[in-house]
């Protein structure tokens, strides 16, 4: 039986390998990345995209959804994608941690719904006729 887990699920993506070990002995990198998902939300799920720095790494990272812890990770390197379901369609996702250098950093983003789509145009009625139809008399015989 498949099991749904409610809140979040992850995807590592990949570590970089030697790309961090480059990008020091060049003295730069790219500096931390955190992608919250665009726009107001027709569902409950929302999409995180986590980068490190390269040449760093995550030394722990925090997520929450309306101020409840959903995920905590150590030791993240590289890229990580995490899809994560919110309780409603409306409510705030932070994103907290620490780079192994010491450097706290945390980011934050509050969804809400979108707005419902516009209801098609009603069909007219029909419309009835007030006035009674004439009755035809006579006729002919013969």
């Amino acid at each position: 039986m498949f099991v749904r887990r409610p809140f979040t699920a992850l995807i590592a993506i990949g570590a970089t390998l030697g790309l961090g070990a480059t990008a020091i002995a060049q003295g730069g990198g790219d500096p931390l990345s955190i992608d919250f998902q665009d726009g107001c939300l027709d569902h409950s799920r929302v999409v995180v995209k986590i980068n490190a720095p390269d040449g760093d790494s995550i030394d722990a990272l925090s997520v929450r959804a309306n101020g409840r812890e959903v995920l905590r990770l150590n030791g993240l390197s590289g890229e990580a994608r995490m899809r994560m379901r919110l309780a409603s369609a409306r409510g705030q996702v932070t994103v907290s941690g620490r780079l192994t250098g010491g450097e706290p950093f945390s980011r934050s983003r509050d969804y809400r719904p979108c707005a419902p789509a516009p209801a098609p145009d009603p069909q007219p009625a029909p419309q009835r006729n007030s006035r009674p139809e004439p009755t035809l008399t006579g006729g002919g015989e013969g």
